[in-house]
């Protein structure tokens, strides 16, 4: 099998090319069936001019990305905060520390709910910066998530609904604060910093239907959650085991929320309470039971994991990372209960580009259409199949081979379950 191998790496312009060059297809089709019927005021185009020029190298980057893509930055901007309704919330998270896994490394679990909108991961290397790997949605230039080559992890969910003074109309949102840290921050304390900074800056927006950020650093032992409005930020050091989905847990947080009433706040208060009883009946975890929980149907349609048939949004991807001396992934770029995980290196750079163009995630997205939570020999051949790639992951020594044969695999799996739907 032939495959494109892509290593992004180089100035910020050729950078944001490179990947703008793979998300092109998808953001062509999405601007010209779309664009006409969007609406963006001219206000949130300026401020978002304004906020690039104060981190003149990710303008560098974004515009090397619209130049790779062929789009006009502000149809980029349209498809990123125009007002067609693509939700942003809904999402899972957890820490464990290093006492409370078996192989004695401290772990960060995320799991995004989200419109299925195209998924992509993405590792890159800028000059004279640390290299890291990042996913996200086609269609938004911010991260979803991120862990560099150092071990630092970034994860952000939404927050509760806030009070209109706690709300910056014109701010940018929490993928793109999560972008700005991954550049610029290497330890917690510069990521505070940098955060408070931006407040100070006063261009803090907010995420989807006005509601507060959430974002959880961790670099080994030491972890910082943290809750967030377009204008303050509290915080507190993670030291055992720690859950948290879409609502505010701080004391100091409550008088920012203004209370609402939806199917997406009745399932994050569900969702915490599962993510408590799962922290309660394990003592240990290992990979297969932090594999499990992103797979739990416990209260459904108001589980862990989710689709779309009374939420408005889906889980659409996960990310646990190991943060061992040179951190390991599990990734799964679907709906993990018709998705298989697989282990990524991070340490490795090079990618086959079907995960980064969104073609695998779209290939996802069409199987769980077709079997969604229904099919039990599916899923059972996902199992094993994981327990194959660990075995192989774990035979490969070459930190760049181990990556792209495990890629390889992967793609082919999902290519013959394709196959076989289409020609049913």
């Amino acid at each position: 099998m032939s495959v494109k191998k892509i290593e992004i790496k180089g100035s910020y312009n050729k950078t944001g090319r490179l990947l703008g060059e793979s998300h092109k297809y998808i953001l062509k089709s999405i601007e010209e069936k779309v664009i006409k019927n969007i609406k963006i005021e001219k206000e949130k185009i300026k401020r978002y001019d304004e906020f690039l020029k104060k981190f003149s190298l990710l303008g560098e980057e974004i515009e090397g990305y619209c130049n790779g893509a062929d789009i006009k930055f502000e149809n980029l901007l349209k498809l990123k905060f125009g007002s067609f309704k693509i939700l942003k919330n809904s999402c899972t998270s957890l820490f464990l520390s290093s006492k409370f896994f078996v192989e004695n490394v401290p772990i960060c679990l995320k799991i995004r709910d989200q419109f299925p909108l195209p998924q992509y991961i993405c590792k890159k290397q800028n000059e004279d910066k640390i290299p890291y790997f990042f996913s996200g949605s086609i269609s938004d230039i911010g991260y979803g998530f991120f862990i560099k080559e150092n071990g630092l992890v970034g994860i952000n969910n939404t927050g509760s609904f806030l009070k209109e003074e706690f709300v910056n109309e014109y701010g940018i949102d929490d993928c793109d604060v999560m972008r700005v840290v991954a550049e610029y921050g290497n330890k917690i304390d510069e990521v505070i910093e940098i955060i408070k900074k931006m407040l100070k800056d006063k261009i803090i927006g907010y995420t989807g239907k006005r509601r507060g950020m959430i974002f959880l650093f961790s670099e080994k032992e030491n972890v910082i959650y943290i809750e967030m409005n377009s204008f303050n930020l509290n915080f507190k050091k993670i030291e055992n085991k720690f859950g948290f989905t879409n609502d505010f847990l701080l004391p100091e947080s409550k008088n920012w929320i203004k209370y609402v009433e939806t199917e997406g706040a009745k399932s994050s208060i569900i969702r915490k309470k599962r993510l408590e009883e799962i922290l309660t009946e394990n003592k240990k975890f290992y990979l297969d039971n932090l594999i499990k929980i992103s797979r739990d149907l416990k209260y459904y349609p108001y589980s862990i994991c989710r689709d779309t048939k009374l939420m408005p949004v889906r889980t659409v991807s996960v990310f646990i990372a190991f943060l061992f001396e040179n951190p390991v992934l599990w990734i799964c770029l679907g709906n993990p209960y018709v998705s298989p995980f697989f282990p990524f290196f991070v340490k490795g750079n090079k990618i086959i580009e079907n995960f980064i163009n969104g073609d695998i995630s779209n290939n996802l997205d069409i199987i769980f259409k077709k079997k969604q939570f229904n099919d039990d020999k599916y899923f059972n051949n996902i199992i094993k199949f994981e327990k194959t790639l660990n075995n192989k992951f774990n035979k490969i020594q070459n930190l760049d081979e181990k990556n792209i044969e495990i890629q390889k695999d992967v793609y082919n799996f999902i290519k013959e379950i394709n196959e076989s739907l289409y020609n049913t």
